[in-house]
């Protein structure tokens, strides 16, 4: 479920900064949808007005079997997003709560300057994701 980007648009995410890593994240929707029979579900609005909903699927040894989201915002959120849940698949949680946005930066090779919250966007969602599981999983061990 790829979308097609006009030559214009192409050009005006390359004019402003998008790698192009990050535009064909965006451009395939790596990882974009429902992950059924997920461990943990939740939704983060950014301060900018953008929204992720990260679902992660945890087995029992804390390995993050697997990893999507759903989105409404800029391509930058996007591809902020996609490069966090493809890196994060085959992480322990303790691995992923060491995650910055800088990892996500490195992953995506660049955005635009005026961009870098996206992935500030993207990790604030997985750590609220993380502090949900950890709670729910301290319930089920009582």
């Amino acid at each position: 479920m790829s979308r097609k980007l006009s030559e214009e648009e192409l050009k005006l995410m390359v004019e402003s900064g998008y790698s192009s890593k990050a535009i064909k994240l965006y451009v395939d929707n790596v990882n974009v949808g429902k992950l059924e029979n997920a461990t943990v579900v939740t939704t983060f609005l950014g301060s900018c007005g953008d929204l992720i909903k990260l679902y992660l699927k945890i087995n029992e040894k804390n390995v993050i079997e697997d990893a999507k989201f759903y989105y409404l915002g800029c391509p930058g959120s996007a591809s902020s997003a996609s490069a966090m849940t493809s890196v994060l698949k085959g992480k322990t949680v303790e691995q992923a709560k060491k995650m910055t946005g800088n990892d996500i930066l490195t992953e995506l090779g660049g955005l635009p300057k005026s961009k870098l919250d996206c992935t500030t966007l993207s990790i604030k969602t997985l750590r609220k994701a993380i502090a949900e599981y950890e709670k729910l999983k301290g319930r089920l061990e009582l």
